[in-house]
C-alpha cells in the first residue's frame, strides 16, 4: 500500500510504507530522569546549558536551542522539510512516526499506532494529537521512571505562542489546546501513574494540571 498522510492527516498517495524498518527502542535510560523539552512561552530567556548533563529529548524546534540534547523527536510531517539542514546536521537521536521528504538513514522511525493511551510495544507511540504526547510514550520506553515536562504550556501567554519564533504556520489557538491536545494526556498519564512513572510538569502555570506542578528550578536538581 502506498500511501503518505499530509497536512491535518489527508491521505497523499505516493509513500511506501512497506520499504519502511520500523525501531524498536531499547530501555537504555532504565530507572532515569528524562527531561522532554516542548516549545511553550515559559522557557523564554531559559539558559538551556543547564541541561547539558540531563536525559533529554527535544521536542520539535526545542534541538535549536538545545542542540545537545540526546534526541529530538517530531510528529508533524512537514517539520523535516522546513528544518531538514538543522535536522541532519543534529548529532543527537533522531525520531518520528513521519518518514517523509528524503530522510536520512540515520533517523529512526516508529509506528503510529494511534491516538490514546501508552503504547506498550517498543516499536510504537501514541500520538495523541501532538509530538509532547509522542514523546512522553517515547520517554517510557526508554525506561524512564521520572519525566519532566519543560515547556508544555498548553496555551499561549501575551500573544506568544513558543519560547522561539514558532513555526511557517498559523498560531494553535487556545481552544485547540483545551478541546484536542489536553484530554490526550489524561490517558496516558493513567497509564504510566500505573506503572509507577513519576510525570512532573515544570509549570506551574501551565493548562495541562493533571500532572504534579513543580516550580523549573526545582526539577533541576534531579539527576
Amino acid at each position: 500500500r502506498k500511501e503518505r498522510r499530509g497536512r491535518r492527516g489527508a491521505p497523499v498517495i505516493g509513500f511506501d510504507w512497506s520499504k519502511v524498518k520500523f525501531t524498536k527502542v531499547e530501555p537504555k535510560w532504565k530507572g532515569e530522569t528524562v527531561f522532554l523539552i516542548g516549545g511553550g512561552p515559559s522557557l523564554k530567556d531559559f539558559n538551556f546549558g543547564r541541561l547539558k548533563s540531563k536525559r533529554t529529548i527535544a521536542i520539535n524546534k526545542a534541538f535549536l536551542h538545545h542542540p545537545t540534547a540526546d534526541i529530538v523527536y517530531w510528529t508533524d510531517s512537514r517539520f523535516y522539510t522546513w528544518y531538514k539542514n538543522d535536522i541532519d546536521k543534529f548529532r543527537g537521536e533522531k525520531f518520528t512516526t513521519k518518514p517523509y521528504g528524503n530522510i536520512t538513514k540515520d533517523i529512526k522511525v516508529l509506528k503510529n499506532s494511534g491516538k490514546n493511551g501508552l503504547e506498550l510495544d517498543a516499536s510504537s507511540v501514541r500520538h495523541g494529537n501532538n509530538s509532547g504526547h509522542a514523546a512522553m510514550n517515547l520517554a517510557y520506553h526508554l525506561g524512564a521512571k521520572r519525566i519532566v515536562l519543560l515547556g508544555f504550556d498548553m496555551q499561549n501567554s501575551n500573544g506568544a505562542s513558543h519560547f522561539h519564533d514558532g513555526y511557517p504556520v498559523k498560531q494553535t489557538r487556545d481552544e485547540v489546546y483545551k478541546r484536542s491536545m489536553i484530554p490526550e494526556f489524561h490517558f496516558i498519564g493513567e497509564e504510566l501513574k500505573k506503572r509507577k512513572v513519576h510525570v512532573i510538569n515544570a509549570n506551574p502555570n501551565s493548562a495541562l494540571r493533571i500532572f504534579t506542578l513543580m516550580p523549573l528550578e526545582k526539577t533541576l536538581a534531579f539527576s
